[in-house]
């Protein structure tokens, strides 16, 4: 039981560095996206991150001091397919990226954070034997799949016509 409030505690503590970082970077790609489409689109997901941090510290702190996983009533738990990448064309994602793609690499940096965010969650939940924690960890990761399909449809529109993000 110590041994895996432990390990759960580390996973907490990883995952706070992650989602702090990935708000960080969605601030900065914010301030330097030329389209309004596309700041806002940043904004929203370095709110979400920021929500995300202050939802896996209140679950660390909980865990800390009681040794166990508590209850949020709003950690809805997704379902979600794990045997199923989240991230299938990586390949042609990476040969499409060029050195004057602007906006499109800050969508491609962001679907690597998901993506590592998501793993780390998908990992969590899977190991995780309290019913509660693990439904946080899904919880967690289907919030990461939401971002990653934003971005997603950003890149897309962003490959197809590199000006704008009007879609």
């Amino acid at each position: 039981m110590i041994e895996e409030v432990a390990k759960a505690l580390a996973i907490l503590e990883q995952a706070m560095q992650i989602e702090q970082e990935g708000r960080e970077f969605y601030l900065k790609a914010a301030e330097t996206t030329q389209d309004e489409k596309g700041k806002q689109t940043f904004r929203t997901l370095a709110q979400d991150e920021q929500s995300h941090f202050r939802l896996i510290r209140s679950q660390r702190d909980a865990l800390a001091r009681e040794s166990k996983w508590v209850f949020f009533p709003e950690v809805k738990v997704p379902r979600v397919d794990w045997n199923k990448p989240l991230f299938p064309a990586r390949e042609a994602l990476e040969k499409a990226i060029s050195p004057k793609s602007g906006d499109k690499d800050a969508v491609l940096f962001g679907l690597g954070i998901e993506s590592k965010s998501w793993e780390l969650y998908r990992q969590a939940a899977q190991e995780t034997g309290d019913p509660l924690g693990k439904g946080m960890f899904e919880f967690l990761a289907g919030q990461e799949k939401s971002h990653f399909e934003t971005l997603m449809m950003r890149y897309d529109f962003l490959s197809q016509q590199p000006i704008a993000w009007n879609a």
